[in-house]
């Protein structure tokens, strides 16, 4: 169990710390590691945030519930994603969504006290700490620089333009399904949909499920 969390967080919070360093860190904290079924929520909106909780296997979704029904995704995250390290510092640490596992998955959890001490005791992972604070920081501000965006077309080619550069690739996978998309740029699925096929047809994109290429990434970006 020690050696899986190890390998969890070798490449965040660890990033850069001696082996003997990381083996002493790892006595004196106590994770804790969870499963959770498919559509099992693991975080409720407005719950108190005390840990943050690592994705060791698995798919998580972040939603947002309105009053009329309707619900927003407005983040998916995945294997060695961490959920809370931002919040957990905040003046009012409460989730602003609701955590929903999409697949089986594994979780470590940590404590806030714990998260402190190997702050305390380590440098390196206080600045691995603050770097992922500020990248989800990042993260955060281009969802709405996106959401901010007039049309549903602007939307969609400021999206793909952001995943290409983000992943230094003009093919790539988008873990959302085309629903999903549209709830995170909160336009609806048709009018999505029929913008998605006109950037094909434009020969601006091609795209077959998830996986997405950009064909024309000067014209995608004058788009915007």
């Amino acid at each position: 169990m020690k050696k899986q969390i190890y390998n969890c967080l070798n490449n965040m919070i660890f990033k850069n710390v001696s082996t003997e360093e990381k083996n002493n860190l790892l006595k004196s904290i106590k994770p804790i590691t969870k499963e959770y079924f498919r559509q099992e929520l693991i975080f409720e909106e407005n719950a108190l945030c005390d840990k943050i909780a690592i994705i060791r296997r698995g798919c998580v979704k972040a939603k947002i519930f309105y009053q009329d029904g309707h619900e927003t995704v407005i983040r998916i995250l995945n294997q060695n994603e961490i959920i809370g390290l931002s919040l957990i510092f905040s003046s009012l640490p409460y989730y602003k969504a609701s955590f929903y596992a999409e697949t089986l998955t594994t979780i470590t959890l940590i404590s806030k006290l714990d998260l402190l001490k190997m702050m305390r005791e380590n440098d390196t992972i206080q600045k691995n700490i603050l770097s992922l604070i500020s990248d989800y920081s990042i993260e955060q501000s281009n969802h709405i620089r996106l959401l901010s965006y007039k049309t549903i077309r602007q939307k969609l080619c400021a999206f793909l333009y952001m995943q290409a550069k983000e992943k230094k690739a003009t093919t790539f996978l988008i873990n959302y399904t085309k629903t999903e998309l549209a709830l995170f740029l909160n336009v609806e699925r048709p009018s999505l949909s029929k913008e998605l096929s006109k950037l094909i047809q434009e020969g601006l994109i091609a795209n077959q499920n998830k996986l997405y290429t950009i064909i024309n990434e000067k014209k995608l970006s004058e788009e915007l």
